[in-house]
């Protein structure tokens, strides 16, 4: 599919970054042992214990116990409180304040995001503050059209305020967008305010139940890629992916994750956004 020409509108897809973009929980373990000079089991220690804490403070927000502060924010008092505990050294701590800006995305996320903002508006829609979106973008290759930050909002998700937020920064004529994420909540809170669903299947995401019926199920971004210009009657539903006619295929490696954790759950994962 060749760029959109005067008079016609896109598809609009509104990318999720934290966990489904980008490898939060990995990166932030990975970033801890290097930085706080730890072995990867007390760094994953770490890791669990810094997103839980921020997402116990996002939760507080988006019910109102709470002023808003930005993700960055939070992550610092984060790693204060994990100071406080002896989780970390003071040292170590004020080397993590910038680690969520080096989160590093999935094997198939950049070749992912070329292709859709090729052929769809994209859009992301994060839980992370400005800056940090901002480091993201620039250290992780990220591409997209317009990015849209829990701070523009003054909430976090699933909270809906930032979905709305989403649907008022769609191009006119787009239809409904849809949002896509790893995790069933995120999904859930978007479905509910007036979104279409695409769910991509991530290793530390939260997969849909029983009762969930997402628009569109995929693997990677590839495949959503894949089958979104299915859906536009560009190429057949059912067309493997390496047979549809985008340059950008040649160098997209969708990448092999680590296995599920069953242990690990997107409920657990407020902050993921």
């Amino acid at each position: 599919m060749g760029p959109a020409t005067e008079g016609t509108a896109r598809p609009t897809v509104v990318l999720d970054v934290l966990g489904t973009l980008v490898d939060q929980t990995g990166s932030l373990e990975r970033h801890v042992t290097a930085m706080a000079a730890i072995d990867s089991g007390a760094a994953a220690e770490v890791a669990r214990r810094w997103l839980g804490h921020v997402a116990e403070q996002e939760r507080a927000i988006v019910e109102g116990r709470r002023a808003f502060a930005p993700s960055h924010e939070l992550d610092l008092e984060a790693l204060t409180w994990l100071v406080g505990e002896r989780f970390l050294l003071p040292d170590a701590a004020g080397r993590l304040a910038d680690a969520s800006e080096w989160l590093q995305p999935w094997p198939d996320t950049v070749a992912g995001l070329d292709l859709l903002t090729a052929d769809v508006a994209v859009l992301g829609l994060s839980n992370a503050s400005r800056r940090v979106l901002a480091g993201l973008s620039a250290n992780a290759g990220l591409r997209w059209h317009q990015v849209l930050s829990a701070e523009d909002a003054e909430t976090y998700k699933p909270g809906p305020a930032l979905y709305e937020l989403a649907l008022n920064s769609v191009p006119s004529g787009s239809g409904a967008p849809y949002m896509v994420a790893a995790h069933a909540w995120d999904l859930r809170a978007a479905a509910a305010a007036g979104m279409r669903t695409a769910y991509v299947r991530r290793p530390d995401g939260d997969p849909p139940g029983p009762g969930d019926t997402f628009d569109l199920h995929a693997t990677s971004l590839l495949d959503l890629h894949a089958q979104l210009l299915g859906l536009m009657d560009q190429v057949p539903a059912d067309a493997p992916r390496d047979e549809a006619e985008h340059p950008a295929y040649e160098d997209a490696i969708p990448g092999e994750y680590p296995e599920d954790n069953p242990d690990k759950t997107g409920e657990d994962r407020f902050d993921a956004g």
